[in-house]
């Protein structure tokens, strides 16, 4: 896969996630069962994201580092 591609793929599950934890909030507030689960799945999902999104730009930045060192 390319950079793009893993680009959408993050982006397209970051955004599900940020909208179980809407949902679950109006679960929550409604008093509808299974808010606090897609309260819960929402944010764990989210710091996955979130550290996988993190691991590749630190990688980015490592390269870009080496890079202009060896210029």
């Amino acid at each position: 896969m390319n950079e793009k591609t893993i680009d959408t793929v993050i982006n397209i599950l970051y955004s599900l996630s940020v909208t179980a934890i809407l949902l679950g909030a109006f679960f929550k507030l409604q008093h509808y069962p299974y808010g606090n689960q897609l309260v819960w799945g929402g944010i764990i999902a989210q710091f996955i994201f979130s550290s996988i999104e993190i691991s590749r730009l630190k990688k980015t930045i490592k390269k870009l580092e080496e890079r202009k060192l060896a210029e």
